[in-house]
């Protein structure tokens, strides 16, 4: 498929819990040539029921299915005509190695453009986690500290490698989150 170098393709990434969600939602009503989809929701969507094991499948399997869900995209894009903003992740929390490992596939790497990254201090992140229950989620403060250096890390390393635009939104001010995701998508 040809892509039309017009059209963005941005990932919106920062650690599971960190309110990646509920900004781009809030921003939605005035971003209409703003395509937004759910990297996990498209994900969910290719498993079907092997999606509630998605973290104990093989490696070759996640691979794949993160892969089919890049050429979703792709589809999509060409079919709407719209900028694509993807809520997603440049990492993960293992659960069975603790340990944040790369989720960004070289098909995230050679489909997006631009990395937005969404920070906020671990005790803001743990808070919500703990508000949203009916979402397994780490709660080791600890851990989630390597989580959002790890989450940081990747998303400029990424960024650096693959000659893509990263954006940093600021950290604490609601207000000036909304701000200046605003001005980057527009």
């Amino acid at each position: 498929m040809s892509a039309n170098p017009s059209l963005r393709r941005i990932c919106l990434v920062g650690v599971r819990g960190v309110g990646k969600t509920t900004l781009i939602r809030s921003l939605l009503p005035d971003l209409p040539m703003m395509d937004y989809v759910v990297g996990s929701a498209i994900l969910r969507e290719l498993a079907g029921e092997a999606f509630a094991q998605f973290d104990s499948l093989p490696p070759d399997v996640k691979q794949r299915y993160r892969e089919d869900a890049i050429r979703w995209m792709e589809r999509r894009q060409e079919r709407t005509g719209r900028h694509i903003l993807c809520d997603g992740h440049t990492t993960l929390l293992n659960p069975s190695t603790r340990q944040a490992e790369q989720v960004f596939t070289q098909l995230d790497c050679n489909f997006f453009r631009e990395l937005i990254l969404l920070e906020a201090p671990a005790e803001v992140v743990l808070q919500r986690r703990r508000d949203d229950p009916s979402k397994r989620r780490n709660l080791d403060s600890e851990l989630l500290r390597e989580e959002l250096a790890g989450e940081r890390a990747a998303c400029y390393r990424i960024a650096r490698t693959h000659g893509m635009q990263a954006h940093e939104l600021p950290v604490g001010d609601d207000l000036a989150i909304t701000y200046r995701l605003k001005e980057l998508l527009t």
